[in-house]
């Protein structure tokens, strides 16, 4: 049986190709492209099973992925000092002047079955390089060796060390205003006080206020900067830095989109090799992630759909945090929130946090009122509650501070500090002796300055 093969070139290679291809039995020329929407139409349409693309198009991870999840493999076109970067992307890279056959032979045969997925590493060689059956299939001039992982400019290898990769807590929830942003950055800052490094990512794309939340200025979002340079397989830890907001010491902060317009810029696949990068080098990633959306299923969408990163965020995540509020219509939605994540597969144990827990909106036994509601319509055993503390919550926003530096002994924060410690805990990396000792000595000096101040 014949393989379909898709081209989107041009010029005499295209000729060229295109006349041996024709006269072989085993390859059949099913569609010449004239750009990269022609082709990935194409393959969606389950055309080819090879497509053969050039570097000079703007080739990069999101392209890669949507041939892949049409069954289609790719084969890019390109300079010998850009091999590393499309293999990287999932592509299988042909130096320009080689002979780009063999290697469409060698993917029309199966070898390898898939071209392996850089996110996961499954069936991949090591990082930076290309599996040996397909090194072995491709001609060049010289073939190099691969080139190690190092950071921009040359740089020498930037060392990983002996760390665990970081945990992963994502936190979502019910539509509206429960306070998704408010304990996502009140949790990260928990975090990096127990003296974990920790990176707080804003990945919200409907209403991301993490910035806004802390006062911090930003010339670019942060997060569509890095998934740019993981689209173009440019990404290392030296451009991730530059993008990384300092908050305090061990706080660090990836800005968000700051028009919700702007969500096709966040890919799923391109946004978990930014987590995985940041994941390598931290001890903790706190995401704050879109809440389920309904998917537009009015028209044929080749790209991600509208809940894809929610749906990537929640099945990377060692961690799920669902956040509603503590009132009748707050409840309401986080019930058919934690509903809606039934159906989401793949799903981490999640946990369960209501916030701005209160009297005037519970009733006289809030704690009971809020558990009985959530155990009889959602199944939920033990919710988190963190108490209402309008005060403290207005004078952190006026002031652009976390809840710890605003209110250290208030309710609402000790109720978050309490959370940060058991999953600190339950993951095996409590907080040290010291940076706990060290917290209390420094409440007891924001308590007396305070006391003075009066």
């Amino acid at each position: 049986m014949s393989t379909g093969v898709l081209l989107a070139l041009s010029g005499t290679v295209e000729a060229d190709l295109l006349g041996r291809i024709e006269r072989r039995s085993d390859l059949t020329v099913v569609r010449r492209c004239a750009d990269l929407t022609e082709l990935v139409a194409a393959a969606a349409a389950g055309l080819g099973a090879v497509a053969v693309l050039d570097a000079d198009d703007p080739v990069d991870r999101r392209i890669v992925a949507r041939l892949r999840s049409a069954g289609t493999s790719a084969v890019v076109l390109c300079d010998e000092r850009e091999r590393t970067t499309y293999a990287d992307l999932g592509a299988m890279p042909v130096v320009r002047g080689a002979d780009p056959l063999p290697a469409i032979e060698a993917l029309a045969a199966g070898v390898p079955a898939r071209v392996p997925d850089p996110a996961t590493g499954a069936d991949a060689a090591a990082p930076g390089t290309v599996p040996d059956a397909m090194v072995d299939d491709l001609p060049g001039p010289g073939e190099p060796e691969p080139e190690s992982e190092t950071s921009a400019e040359g740089s020498e290898p930037i060392p990983h060390g002996e760390r665990e990769p970081a945990r992963m807590v994502v936190v979502t929830g019910a539509p509206g205003s429960p306070g998704r942003t408010t304990l996502a950055v009140a949790l990260a800052d928990e975090l990096a006080a127990a003296r974990h490094e920790v990176v707080l990512v804003d990945a919200d794309l409907w209403g991301g206020a993490i910035a806004q939340t802390l006062g911090l200025v930003a010339d670019t979002a942060g997060l569509s900067a890095a998934i740019r340079s993981a689209d173009r397989g440019s990404l290392d830890q030296a451009a991730l830095e530059r993008l990384l907001v300092p908050v305090g010491d061990r706080l660090r902060v990836l800005t968000g989109l700051a028009r919700a317009a702007r969500w096709r810029e966040i890919g799923p696949e391109s946004l978990e090799v930014v987590l995985a990068e940041l994941r390598s080098r931290v001890d903790w990633v706190v995401v704050e992630a879109p809440v389920l959306v309904p998917d537009d299923e009015a028209g044929f969408d080749f790209g991600p759909g509208r809940n894809a990163v929610a749906h990537a965020l929640y099945a990377g995540a060692d961690d799920l945090l669902v956040v509603g509020a503590a009132e009748p219509i707050g409840l309401e939605r986080l019930v058919q929130a934690l509903l809606d994540l039934d159906d989401v597969p793949g799903l981490p144990d999640r946990r369960t946090v209501v916030n701005r827990l209160r009297l005037s909106a519970a009733g006289p036994h809030p704690e009971l009122s809020v558990a009985e509601a959530l155990h009889r319509f959602a199944g939920v055993a033990e919710p988190v509650l963190v108490p209402d503390d309008r005060a403290l919550a207005d004078r952190a926003l006026l002031t652009a501070s976390t809840w710890r530096s605003a209110g250290p002994m208030s309710p609402a924060r000790l109720a978050v500090r309490d959370l940060a410690r058991r999953l600190t805990d339950e993951a095996g990396r409590p907080a040290p002796l010291m940076g706990r000792r060290r917290e209390r000595r420094e409440n007891r000096g924001r308590l007396w300055r305070r006391r003075r101040a009066d």
